[in-house]
């Protein structure tokens, strides 16, 4: 199906200056690192990185991430960012850049526009460190989909999602079962974490906190989930190596367990760790924002069984994400099995078939 766009409006909003980028990380044409972000009502903000001889970008949008619908851009960019209104549309839209010279780059918004899970996010778009890029809309990273409206559940239906891992324990699936409507994917539930089978008190949360205040940079401890459930992080991964597309990874918070099955997978698709920790602090910009720390707030009262919503200072001091935290993680991945090849092999049980096959699926060419 085509995409539409009845009566809309583009408009075009240059920058007065353009900060000329480091073409020593970029490729010698084209454009590359092309980020779009959803400023406004059906208006998108649209950066990107280019050569001198990337010439006029020409934009398409699509309703898909692997095809172009229309014979015709939307308009053409000269100088970046740019801003593109367009009204008239409520589905998701990927935005297909087609540079004079170089490949055409495909982005679209990281976190989606839900009503009910605020750090549901895709992990597509990342550039490797040999130059490939991550795949839109193949696999999405959220907090639990307990608050799911209607609404979020036909969007989400749009998406072609179908399965939907779920990492929480036991307790925490039945004290907030997620709820999609309509045409449902298939759930999978892989619980990861022992330490939350049992719901903490208010007290357990304060000592949580006091002892996370009291962590240095040097003591910062590292998540052992990677390596004790990595027999559960593995279940995922060969799911993906099955072609069980598109998936959605899931905690309670969406910052943990899944930051760590994250880092796993963009770090086995040979992204840089730099952009690796950038998407795990991702969490602290859609959790801990003005607007979204109450609704925070209220998902771990429920989460957690708790008679009281737990203060805000708590709340922001156990929800912050550390980029020290997830590098000891990886740190001591390495440590432990010499490098993260061998992590793959000897912890996840991957063969070279099923991670040929993930990189195949997840990667552009």
């Amino acid at each position: 199906m085509k995409l539409r766009f009845p009566g809309a409006v583009l408009l075009l909003t240059l920058s007065v200056t353009l900060a000329l980028p480091d073409f020593g990380s970029v490729v010698a044409t084209g454009i590359e690192s092309p980020t779009c972000e959803l400023i406004g009502v059906g208006v998108y903000r649209i950066d990107f990185q280019a050569s001198p001889d990337a010439g006029p970008i020409e934009v398409f949008a699509s309703s898909r991430s692997d095809r172009i619908d229309s014979a015709k851009p939307l308009l053409t960019i000269r100088k970046a960012p740019a801003e593109v209104s367009i009204s008239g549309h409520t589905g998701r839209i990927y935005f297909h850049l087609k540079p004079a010279s170089g490949a055409t780059r495909v982005v679209s918004v990281r976190r989606l526009p839900l009503e009910g899970a605020k750090n549901f996010r895709d992990l597509g778009g990342y550039r490797t460190s040999d130059g490939h890029y991550v795949r839109w809309g193949q696999v999405y990273r959220s907090n639990h989909l307990v608050n799911l409206t209607a609404k979020d559940s036909e969007y989400l239906g749009s998406l072609g999602i179908r399965l939907v891992c779920d990492v929480r324990s036991d307790g925490e699936r039945a004290r907030a079962p997620d709820h999609w409507t309509g045409n449902a994917p298939e759930f999978l539930a892989v619980p990861i974490g022992s330490n939350l089978f049992s719901a903490p008190t208010p007290d357990d949360l304060k000592r949580r906190a006091v002892a996370i205040n009291a962590e240095t940079k040097d003591s910062m401890r590292a998540y052992d989930y990677a390596i004790e459930y990595a027999g559960q992080y593995a279940k995922i991964l060969k799911r993906i190596a099955a072609g069980d597309l598109p998936v959605v990874e899931h905690c309670t918070a969406g910052k943990d367990r899944t930051g760590v099955f994250s880092a796993i997978l963009l770090t086995a698709l040979g992204v840089p760790r730099d952009t690796v920790i950038q998407d795990y602090m991702l969490s602290n910009q859609y959790l801990l924002a003005a607007d979204t720390i109450e609704t925070t707030t209220a998902d771990l009262q429920r989460a957690f069984g708790l008679a009281e919503a737990p203060d805000i200072s708590i709340v922001k001091t156990i929800m912050t994400a550390k980029p020290e935290t997830l590098e000891a993680t990886l740190d001591k991945i390495d440590k432990t099995y010499g490098s993260f090849g061998n992590y793959l092999r000897d912890a996840l049980k991957l063969s070279d078939f099923e991670l040929t096959n993930i990189r195949q699926r997840l990667l552009e060419p």
